[in-house]
């Protein structure tokens, strides 16, 4: 159980997705856990770490990290009262790096690297400790030698006074400290080549030092942008694959998701797309759907982009173009609903506006295709304040955000209604008129009033209606504009009322007009003029309506 302390398994009993190497590690471990007498669960709130990471490392499902080794052992220690003894320790050690050099050879080097740096360490400071016992004892023999030949120089002396009367055992006293003269200078000649050689080596190890030094900064970097949760070393995909293939043919739903979450999380983009590609493959698209949702959800920009452009480059097929557009268009999606605007508009620069199947085959993404993350913004719950900011990050008239979000408004009047008046206060003059020609070429279609009643259109805020209103005003006639207006009459035209009006955008369009000093004309146009068509009778009957209830909510 997961819960529970784990029972030893040798390599006979493995599972299918389970490495040898990483099971003894965690065998080894589970043996050492077991002194604690708790459970998993409370040893995971003792050191803070979440319970599965705490299982998968105990039933050699992770290669546990040396920080969970090293708690471990201090809180095996701390229950005991005593040391744990240093061949478990080395033991420990050995496993890791053999779980390593399986399952991660740059970890591997990487603690190989950080062990012969520790050796050297070691080195440098014994070198260091013996070249300054060098210097003592190099100093106390120079020191002797000045010390004799002072004596000798006063026997000397000595002797030259009285050489009258010398005697043959003052001449004994004279020779003997010649003799231990050449004794020490040597043993100061041996004394000052070792200390050049232990020099040399030190200043040799030092170099190796720094040497390694640098390789472990460059190694730790690798390895980070590939570790897992907490650091851990992640298993192959292919050993990851087949833990999958496992969890499902027992039943184990709830582990596998777990997985293609964690996979979502800590693999590289290569490996996710590749991940994804062997999901289809089994026929398991909604597991492939689940790991892209996750890719959007935790994942940065750039490694959201990468992701979308690598999957549009391995999934292309002359029979299964759409799946990939599909499933580039499901991560533009699941982005747009959790990145910041900022993000978004960072992710609409990074997207690809095209895919390389093959050899002179490049393919244009439809810029109103599901894959664009500008039309999918908008046809995200998000509001227009959002898609504001979006613009306001990104280039004025930016020549891919242009036609993407044309493209995209051409599938429904609302979104143009919706852009116009954000084109305008950006001054992204090219897309205003594109859109603006292309609603008026739409103005006078009957179903208007459809997009005019739409969850987006009805989410905009009365400053948001005010200047729809009058960008409307200042570019269509009152004539085309009562048609915008007449369609938005069909849509409230239970509210027409003195008080039901106030809880729709009418009142906010009225009001526009008014202040702009067109409301009498306006009025002539749009509720007095004779109408020969009975649907145009009903939307002037409609305006006439609208404005009456206007009037007399002002009086």
């Amino acid at each position: 159980m997961t819960d529970g302390t784990p029972a030893n398994r040798g390599s006979a009993g493995l599972e299918r997705g389970e490495v040898p190497e990483v099971v003894a590690l965690g065998n080894a471990l589970t043996t050492l856990f077991n002194t604690l007498g708790v459970s998993q669960s409370a040893y995971a709130v003792r050191v803070s770490l979440d319970k599965s990471a705490v299982s998968r490392a105990l039933r050699g499902r992770r290669v546990a990290t040396q920080d969970f080794i090293d708690r471990l052992v201090r809180e095996v220690e701390s229950t005991r009262g005593a040391p744990v003894q240093p061949e478990v320790r080395s033991n420990l050690r050995q496993l890791r790096l053999n779980a390593l050099h399986v399952c991660d050879p740059a970890a591997y080097e990487l603690e190989s690297l950080r062990g012969e740096m520790e050796r050297t360490q070691r080195k440098v400071e014994v070198l260091v400790r013996h070249q300054e016992a060098l210097h003592d004892l190099l100093e106390k023999k120079e020191q002797q030698v000045e010390q004799l030949r002072a004596e000798l120089h006063q026997v000397r002396q000595d002797w030259i006074a009285d050489q009258a009367v010398a005697t043959d055992a003052e001449v004994a006293v004279q020779t003997e400290p010649v003799a231990d003269e050449h004794d020490l200078a040597e043993e100061v000649a041996r004394l000052q080549a070792e200390l050049a050689d232990v020099a040399a080596a030190r200043a040799e190890a030092e170099a190796r030092c720094a040497e390694l030094e640098s390789r472990v900064r460059e190694m730790e970097e690798e390895v980070a942008a590939r570790s897992g949760e907490a650091g851990s070393v992640m298993l192959p995909l292919g050993i990851v694959q087949d833990q999958l293939t496992a969890h499902w043919e027992s039943g184990r739903t709830i582990e596998a998701a777990r997985d293609l979450t964690e996979a979502a999380l800590t693999r590289q983009v290569d490996e996710l797309s590749d991940l994804v590609n062997w999901l289809d493959e089994r026929g398991t698209r909604t597991h492939a759907d689940h790991v892209v949702r996750e890719v959007a959800r935790i994942r940065g920009v750039e490694d959201v982009a990468a992701f979308g452009r690598r999957t549009l480059d391995l999934q292309w097929r002359p029979s299964s173009a759409h799946r990939a557009a599909e499933r580039a268009g499901l991560l533009a999606a699941e982005a747009c609903l959790v990145m910041t605007p900022q993000d978004i508009a960072a992710l609409h620069l990074l997207w690809p506006n095209q895919w390389d199947p093959g050899p002179d085959r490049v393919l244009l993404l439809r810029g109103q295709g599901p894959h664009s993350i500008l039309a999918a913004l908008l046809e995200s719950p998000r509001g227009l304040d959002d898609i504001a900011q979006v613009m306001a990050h990104l280039p004025v008239d930016d020549e891919a955000a242009v036609r993407n979000l044309r493209s995209a408004a051409a599938l429904g009047d609302e979104h143009k209604l919706a852009l116009l008046p954000l084109a305008k206060e950006f001054e992204w003059r090219e897309l205003f008129s594109l859109l603006f020609i292309d609603f008026s070429k739409d103005v006078k279609a009957d179903h208007i009033w459809l997009a005019l009643g739409t969850t987006r259109l009805s989410r905009m805020t009365d400053q948001q209606w005010r200047a729809l209103t009058g960008t409307l005003l200042e570019n269509l006639s009152l004539v085309h504009f009562s048609r915008v207006f007449c369609g938005a009459c069909e849509v409230y035209k239970d509210f027409l009322t003195p008080e039901g009006l106030r809880h729709t955008f009418l009142a906010v369009m009225l009001q526009e007009l008014d202040d702009r000093g067109l409301l009498r004309d306006f009025s002539k146009i749009a509720g007095s003029r004779p109408a020969l068509l009975p649907k145009r009778r009903k939307e002037r009957a409609l305006a006439r309506g609208a404005l009456i209830a206007w009037h007399r909510s002002r009086s």
